[in-house]
């Protein structure tokens, strides 16, 4: 099916929507933001070369000039709408989403679209129509190169951090856009680079989503080769894993929170992150004496609120670190030279994940439709648990907390709970999976 939320518009090509339906809705979001000038990226999807070319003639249509950044990662792309003034963005992208699907994300300058504006082009666009202007008004497309610009601003901010040791490191940026950036970051950053899954061809050569159990390959390099530590992308590159010196993959959990410390020692401030989002993150804001702040899943309520607040950091638990003042969306490739450079300050990142308390984490989808009498049946398992429902169901004690929502992203519901031991966070996993699947 077709997902369209505060996350974007994510979909089977060829199955549920098509390259017309791709223009339609970039037509409309033309118009819906009066843009001028456009900044339009794809990843690399097989389906993007084709998509790209679909949606920017229809950006053209709708009467825009485009900025054409090509082949880049989400976070890329946000960061040039700044650069070349851009009173709007598209990325064509799935993120994490199988090889099978993509999609577009909106961007406004320098961020995701907010989401009140969100919801109002979602409940606008089925009824906007296709516009095309006379030939005299149609406007220029401008090649950019936009890799060069994010990848410089990072070393820029990382100008007066140690570069040495020289690091080993590992790289799998799965067939996706991040391949050949991360490389020359980490290249400039004084590391050799050995990578595997390098090629941006958008033929994944695991499941896109870093997480643990895809990162078997990643981790035997890192082993064999005896590397200092190893990083993994997802295929648009906001998303960050990583595999340690031991050859361990902690999980996602920890990007946030161990650049979060770097950030909170440069600087200081408040933490921003969402509901599902790992106690980590408490525990490394506290002992630099700040609060964190959570928000509803979604980039665009986490970025919302940290510039609301002002606040420092944050992101979301799932590999998205965001730091505003440089770029106001989930940057992979921020995160990867953070910890280069953690590494370089603290050193090995092993030492860095003991040192963290141990917390075990289980994470479910389900198949099925989000109800009130759903609701009730989870709080009715945990009556003393303290509840909130700004996003799906939170339900939190002393020794666990839980966050059962309907995806942004696909049609399921989807579960993240977290305990101090092993058997709590199973037996709870067992008891919400009795409920939502019988």
């Amino acid at each position: 099916m077709v997902k369209f939320s505060v996350s974007g518009l994510r979909g089977v090509v060829g199955v549920y929507f098509s390259s017309l339906d791709f223009m339609k809705v970039a037509n409309a979001y033309v118009r819906f933001m009066k843009a001028n000038n456009l900044l339009l990226a794809r990843d690399a999807r097989i389906t993007g070369v084709m998509l790209h070319s679909a949606v920017k003639s229809a950006v053209l249509a709708a009467g825009s000039g485009v900025s054409d950044a090509g082949m880049v990662t989400t976070p890329t792309a946000v960061f040039a709408t700044k650069a070349v003034s851009a009173d709007a963005g598209l990325v064509i992208t799935a993120s994490h989403n199988p090889s099978n699907q993509n999609g577009i994300k909106f961007l406004e300058s320098g961020r995701f679209l907010v989401p009140a504006r969100s919801k109002e082009f979602i409940d606008s666009e089925k009824s906007a129509g296709f516009y095309q202007v006379e030939a005299g008004e149609i406007q220029q497309v401008k090649d950019f190169d936009a890799s060069s610009v994010h990848t410089e601003g990072i070393l820029r901010l990382l100008a007066k951090e140690p570069q040495e040791p020289r690091l080993r490191v590992g790289l799998d940026p799965c067939n996706g856009a991040a391949g050949p950036q991360a490389r020359r970051i980490l290249e400039d950053l004084n590391c050799e680079v050995h990578a595997i899954n390098a090629e941006p061809n958008g033929r994944f050569g695991r499941d896109p989503e870093p997480l643990e159990q895809n990162l078997k390959d990643l981790q035997s390099l890192v082993k064999q080769s005896k590397l200092d530590l190893g990083f993994a992308f997802d295929p648009d590159g906001d998303r960050l894993s990583f595999v340690d010196g031991k050859g361990r993959t902690p999980g996602e959990e920890y990007t946030v929170p161990l650049c979060a410390r770097w950030v909170l020692q440069k600087k200081g401030g408040d933490v921003v992150v969402n509901l599902s989002t790992s106690r980590l993150i408490e525990h490394i804001t506290q002992e630099a004496g700040y609060e964190v702040h959570r928000t509803p899943v979604g980039e665009a309520h986490v970025v919302d609120r940290l510039l609301e607040l002002g606040a420092s950091c944050g992101g979301e638990g799932n590999g998205g670190f965001i730091m505003p003042e440089f770029n106001a969306t989930r940057d992979g490739l921020l995160a990867m030279a953070v910890l280069v450079i953690q590494y370089r300050r603290l050193g090995p990142i092993e030492d860095q994940v003991d040192q963290l308390p141990t917390y075990h984490r289980r994470r479910a989808k389900f198949d099925i439709p989000w109800s009130e009498e759903l609701v009730q049946r989870i709080v009715g398992l945990y009556p003393s648990a303290g509840t909130g429902n700004q996003d799906g169901i939170w339900l939190g004690e002393e020794d666990f907390w839980l966050h059962l929502r309907p995806s942004n992203t696909e049609p399921v519901i989807r579960l993240m709970l977290e305990a101090d031991t092993a058997s709590r966070a199973d037996n709870i996993l067992r008891e919400v999976q009795n409920i939502c699947v019988g």
